[in-house]
């Protein structure tokens, strides 16, 4: 390790090996977890040494992650993200990670960014719509969803997701037509999907309708995952 940091310090080795060097300490960090102050301190010197170099960021961000310091591997993906925008895995990381930060404004922001870059990634109008989910705004929540969920290829539960979320922003606003529709479609995708099953059982019998299909849907939930 000493002779690593010296390696790490030495401006004369390219970044590629000591990007490749810190790489392997991702499957070893698994193995050994006590060698994650190592991949710390390397990452710390590779930074201090490379701080204009995008992945430096990205490598430290994905550490401070596996570490769960989050609002530190925040910092580090959007760093990243300013010195090299282009790179997709690294804006579904940092999207990511804002997720679990619950920083729902952030993701609306950075998936906004993304989704200028990338617009044709059904990925980012995902985070985006759940997002303004969380922020209560369904009528926004709903645009974005069903923009996204176009974009969808060869992935009927990924499609499923999105027209499931959709269901549940018209039920905010009371749309039920608009709501069983999305429901229905997220259904005929992925008629395996206990959460769907149970949300859609729990929104009709609220409003005491179709409680037939309702206590149908919520016995197939509990088939599905019976310790749930």
């Amino acid at each position: 390790f000493l002779e690593l940091k010296e390696v790490f310090g030495n401006k004369n080795i390219d970044i590629d090996t000591k990007l490749k060097i810190l790489s392997s300490y991702f499957l070893l960090v698994e193995q050994y977890p006590e060698l994650k102050e190592q991949a710390l301190a390397l990452n710390e010197i590779l930074i201090k040494n490379n701080p204009n170099e995008a992945g430096a960021h990205v490598f430290y961000g994905e550490f401070l992650y596996q570490d769960k310091k989050l609002n530190e591997a925040q910092a580090q993906y959007k760093k990243a993200i300013a010195l090299d925008g282009k790179n997709f895995a690294v804006w579904q990381q940092l999207l990511k990670v804002e997720f679990d930060l619950q920083a729902y404004d952030s993701v609306v922001l950075h998936s906004d960014q993304a989704i200028e870059l990338f617009p044709n990634q059904p990925v980012f109008y995902y985070f985006n719509g759940i997002a303004l989910l969380q922020l209560k705004k369904y009528k926004d929540a709903i645009s974005k969803l069903q923009s996204g969920v176009k974009m969808v290829v060869d992935n009927s539960l990924f499609e499923a997701d999105f027209y499931a979320n959709i269901g549940d922003a018209f039920h905010k606003l009371k749309s039920m037509k608009d709501s069983d529709k999305a429901f229905n479609k997220a259904i005929s995708l992925d008629p395996k999907n206990a959460n769907t099953l149970n949300n859609y059982s729990y929104y009709l019998s609220l409003r005491g309708d179709s409680l037939d299909k309702a206590e149908s849907l919520s016995r197939k939930s509990n088939e599905l995952e019976p310790n749930n």
